[in-house]
C-alpha cells in the first residue's frame, strides 16, 4: 500500500503549485494589484491586521493581503528556482558526458567540486551577495544567479559522470563502441535512455534543494534581486512578493505578527516536500525498473546456459 506514495504525493503536490503558478491571478479573493493600507477601517487600526474574513491570512507590514502575496509569489518563487536548475543541469549534461570520455574535464570537475565543496553553499552565497559591489549593482540578479550556478553545476555533473561511467562498464556498451557508434549515438541510445528518471529525480531533488537555498537567504535579509528607496537614507527593499521576504524580519514578526512568518515558511515547506517527494517517487521507480530489469537478464542468462546444456547432452547422446 505504501509503495508508490512518494511519488503520488509529490506529483498531487507539484501539480497544485502548477495550478497556483497558471491560474493563481484569477482565483477568487486574489488582489491582483496587492494594494498597500496604512490604515483600515479607522485611522487606528494600523498594519499588520490579524487574520479574519477580510484578510484570510492576515496582512504584512504594508498592509498587503498575505493570501494575494503568497499566492502571486508562487509564480515569481518557482519560476526562479526552476530556472536555476534548468540552467544547472543544461550546463551539468555535457560537463558530465565529456568527464566520462576525457581525463582532463574529469580532472577539472574534480578539481572544482573539491575547491568549492570546502565552503557550504549558503555562505559562499551570503559572502558573494554582501560584497558592495554586488550590492549597489543593478545586475546583481545576473550575477547571483551565476554564482549559485556556478557553484551546483561540478555537483549536478559528477553525478551524471557516475551515471554514465556505470554504463560503460556494461556489454552493450562495450557492443555499441565495437560498431563504432559516436559520442551523439551514445548519448541517444543509451546515456539518456538509461539515465533518464535518475537524472529527473534528480532534476526535482534538485528544485526543492534551490528553493530551500532562497529561504535561508530570505531569513537573513539576502535576495536576488532588490531596489533601493529614499527615505531616511537609503533603504534596501524587495517589492517583488517572493516567499522568502516574508521571512526576513522573522525575529521580529513570529511575536507581534506570527502568521506572516509562518505563512510563508508553510508554503515554502509544502513545495520542497513536494518536489522532495516527486524525486524521491522517481528514484524509487527507477530502482525498481532496474531490479527487473536485472532479473530478467538473469533469467535469460539461465534460459541459454539451460539450453546450451540440453544441446551439449543430446550430442553426448
Amino acid at each position: 500500500m505504501m509503495k508508490g506514495l512518494s511519488f503520488k504525493m509529490g506529483l498531487a503536490g507539484g501539480l497544485f503549485f502548477l495550478f497556483l503558478i497558471i491560474c493563481g491571478p484569477f482565483l477568487p479573493g486574489v488582489d491582483e494589484h496587492l494594494t498597500t493600507r496604512s490604515y483600515y477601517k479607522s485611522f487606528f487600526n494600523l498594519p499588520p491586521y490579524e487574520p479574519s474574513s477580510d484578510f484570510w491570512l492576515g496582512s504584512d507590514r504594508d498592509g498587503r493581503d498575505l493570501y494575494s502575496a503568497l499566492i502571486l509569489g508562487a509564480r515569481h518563487t518557482l519560476l526562479t528556482v526552476v530556472g536555476i536548475s534548468v540552467l544547472v543541469f543544461l550546463l551539468a549534461f555535457p560537463l558530465g558526458i565529456g568527464a566520462a570520455h576525457l581525463p582532463f574535464v574529469r580532472w577539472l570537475l574534480r578539481g572544482w567540486n573539491y575547491f568549492f565543496s570546502r565552503i557550504p553553499l549558503i555562505f559562499f552565497v551570503i559572502f558573494i551577495a554582501t560584497i558592495p559591489y554586488f550590492v549597489f549593482s543593478p545586475h546583481r540578479f545576473i550575477f547571483l544567479l551565476t554564482l549559485i550556478v556556478a557553484l551546483e553545476v561540478g555537483k549536478v555533473a559528477e553525478v551524471m559522470q557516475g551515471n554514465v561511467s556505470a554504463i560503460q562498464r556494461t556489454p552493450y556498451y562495450e557492443a555499441a563502441i565495437v560498431s563504432g557508434t559516436g559520442i551523439v549515438g551514445l548519448c541517444k541510445w543509451h546515456y539518456i535512455p538509461a539515465c533518464f528518471q535518475q537524472w529527473l529525480s534528480l532534476f526535482f531533488s534538485h528544485i526543492g534543494s534551490m528553493l530551500f537555498l532562497i529561504g535561508q537567504l530570505g531569513i537573513f535579509n539576502i535576495f536576488l534581486s532588490h531596489t533601493f528607496v529614499l527615505g531616511y537614507g537609503y533603504e534596501i527593499v524587495n517589492n517583488i512578493p517572493v516567499w522568502p521576504v516574508y521571512l526576513s524580519n522573522i525575529i521580529n514578526d513570529i511575536k507581534w505578527a506570527p502568521w506572516i512568518p509562518l505563512s510563508a515558511a508553510c508554503m515554502m515547506m509544502g513545495a520542497m516536500l513536494s518536489f522532495f517527494a516527486l524525486g524521491e517517487g522517481l528514484r524509487q521507480r527507477s530502482l525498481a525498473r532496474q531490479e527487473e530489469g536485472d532479473t530478467v537478464s538473469r533469467k535469460g542468462v539461465i534460459r541459454v546456459l539451460l539450453s546450451r546444456a540440453l544441446i551439449i547432452k543430446r550430442e553426448n547422446i
